[in-house]
């Protein structure tokens, strides 16, 4: 065996345990939460047999994906359209976690992650996920005021009676970036609830949080997490695998860097 395939083969076996060690969490999530570590790490090149694992198993039915409206319209349906409709949904979720993601790592990050997980696909496939277009369409959008308001609605979810005390100390800082947060990052991209919803969107920003080393942010959406329904324990559970996923990337650079 080579060296190449040495190291394809460790990193498929650290996928595997990575993603079983995700217990409390379903089985679909699982892959999204670890993309959104790799993409906080900026370690692209880990996605690629992510994604690639992720669409064989949808194929194989070894994952099973919960497509919105499925059952009675995929009851017509060829095997290799389920399939491909499987996939696709499977595909916006994952980019929408990142998407999410990217309100707290920026956008570089966030532009290598999405090319890695476009490298990952066939062109049958990438076409197929683009040709539905952006989730939030022009038809969708909001007032400006609209989305400072449902922005301001989801944290006060997330921080329940810290919300003013936190917004009043960044505002203190900068009232544009309070503006900013409650209207773009929790009103426009956040509180989107089309592909992940709500609990799942705050587990996704825990993932993304853990490599950054951004212990006070962390802690209020652990807590975040679970004020929105996620169990203690499965947070929990969640930062201890993308701790542990976050170590193995920063102490192996070369199995990692595109």
């Amino acid at each position: 065996m080579t060296e190449m395939q040495l190291s394809m083969s460790t990193i498929l076996a650290n996928l595997a345990e990575w993603n079983a060690s995700l217990s409390m969490t379903s089985a679909e999530l699982r892959p999204l939460l670890l993309a959104c570590v790799m993409m906080s790490s900026n370690c692209p090149k880990l996605l690629v047999p992510l994604v690639q694992n992720a669409l064989a198993d949808i194929a194989s039915g070894a994952l099973e994906i919960s497509v919105e409206g499925g059952p009675s319209a995929a009851a017509s349906s060829s095997p290799d359209q389920k399939t491909l409709q499987a996939q696709v949904h499977f595909i916006r979720r994952l980019r929408e976690a990142l998407f999410k993601g990217s309100v707290l790592c920026g956008g570089p990050y966030t532009i290598n992650a999405l090319g890695a997980v476009s490298m990952s696909l066939d062109p049958d496939l990438v076409a197929a996920v683009n040709h539905l277009g952006p989730v939030r369409t022009a038809k969708s959008r909001l007032a400006p005021q609209e989305y400072e308001d449902r922005g301001r609605v989801l944290f006060h979810q997330i921080y329940r009676h810290h919300a003013d005390p936190v917004l009043e100390r960044i505002g203190g800082s900068s009232p544009d970036l309070v503006q900013s947060i409650l209207s773009d990052s929790y009103g426009r991209v956040l509180s989107d609830t089309t592909l992940l919803s709500i609990p799942e969107s705050e587990l996704a920003v825990a993932a993304t949080l853990v490599p950054l080393n951004v212990p006070p942010q962390l802690k209020s959406h652990v807590y975040g997490s679970r004020n929105v329904g996620v169990p203690m324990e499965q947070v929990q559970q969640l930062v201890s695998v993308a701790e542990t996923v976050t170590r193995w990337i920063r102490a192996n650079p070369e199995k990692s860097a595109l």
